[in-house]
């Protein structure tokens, strides 16, 4: 799937922005000094000097509102009717985000994927619509004024409304992240066939009392649960840690983590071997062990970075899938 910051529309818009701009300003500048632009009657100056700024700018603000609105799905849907039935490929770890949509494929709900990628999308545009709003208030007055539709007093309200519209933005981007944050768990996990089962409180950290300071600490684990491909899937993160675990009968090996290099024990099948043999070192592997037997697969990680199980998950389902363990 294409990235919002690539293809062709996006050349075109880096083109448009950058080419424009000086386009724009060598415009004004030609207007002021060489034709005089300045002399004409008020409205005819502001239309013929900044006209061309206004529509350019505005283009802008048009380009984004297709993006969020209409590019950034129906990428998703080509993408999402462009995969095959088989188990995500290696090329699929490039990032969180290409991972996360071919897990959903692959072991989750491509429908979900994209109905909850919609509505996780809602409050940016919620937002970017309110940013139009105060660009348009300001934008609008001067060109009321300009063309004298307005007189010059009303300037103090526009600058009221500025400040009004600004203070109510500040709570208002509060409240929509935190509006984006209750939708995380039906957006990422939900199209896994995962969800949420148990969230931790918080406790003081005697640490950190101790030392002066008080700091909290989760009182347990976070625990993300589901079923994928018929098999149980059991996931514990706290900190640093995490644990990743699949059920499912399979030949009993270990496999650790040499400074990101993945490494099978002696005793470990030979489509172990094979498999791993496949996986290049990189960071996501650093700080992991694999443990294998007849009860399934588990996967133990010690490392930064936020929802690193996900490539846990790949790790245990892309060795069930090398080794076709039930």
């Amino acid at each position: 799937m294409k990235q919002l910051h690539q293809g062709l529309d996006y050349q075109l818009y880096k083109v448009y922005l950058w080419g424009g701009l000086p386009l724009v300003v060598i415009y004004i500048v030609v207007s002021v000094l060489i034709f005089d632009a300045t002399r004409l009657p008020g409205p005819q100056a502001f239309l013929v000097i900044l006209g061309p700024l206004l529509l350019w700018f505005a283009g802008i603000l048009l380009y984004w509102w297709w993006v969020f609105l209409f590019k950034g799905n129906k990428e998703l849907e080509d993408w999402v009717q462009g995969q095959g039935d088989g188990f995500p490929e290696i090329k699929s770890l490039e990032s969180w985000s290409t991972l996360h949509k071919a897990m959903a494929v692959f072991g989750g709900s491509a429908d979900e994927l994209i109905r909850n990628a919609k509505r996780a999308n809602r409050p940016v545009i919620v937002w970017y619509g309110c940013v139009n709003l105060l660009v348009i208030w300001i934008y609008g007055y001067f060109t009321l004024g300009a063309l004298e539709i307005l007189p010059a007093e009303w300037f103090k309200f526009m600058v009221y409304g500025v400040f009004v519209w600004i203070g109510l933005m500040l709570p208002g981007t509060y409240v929509l992240m935190t509006w984006g944050g209750k939708t995380a768990e039906r957006t990422y996990l939900a199209p896994l066939g995962l969800a949420i089962t148990n969230v931790p409180g918080l406790q003081p950290d005697l640490v950190g009392l101790i030392g002066g300071g008080q700091k909290l600490i989760p009182d347990g684990p976070a625990i993300v649960e589901g079923e994928r491909h018929g098999r149980l899937v059991h996931i514990e993160t706290i900190d640093k840690h995490s644990l990743t675990v699949v059920q499912a009968k399979m030949p009993e090996f270990k496999v650790q983590s040499d400074d990101g290099k993945l490494v099978p024990d002696k005793g470990a099948p030979e489509a172990v071997v094979s498999a791993l043999r496949s996986l290049r070192k990189a960071k996501r592997w650093q700080g992991i062990k694999v443990n294998a037997g007849s009860e399934g697969i588990g996967i133990q990680r010690q490392s930064k970075g936020t929802n690193m199980w996900l490539y846990d998950l790949w790790l245990a389902e892309y060795l069930l899938d090398k080794t076709n363990a039930g």
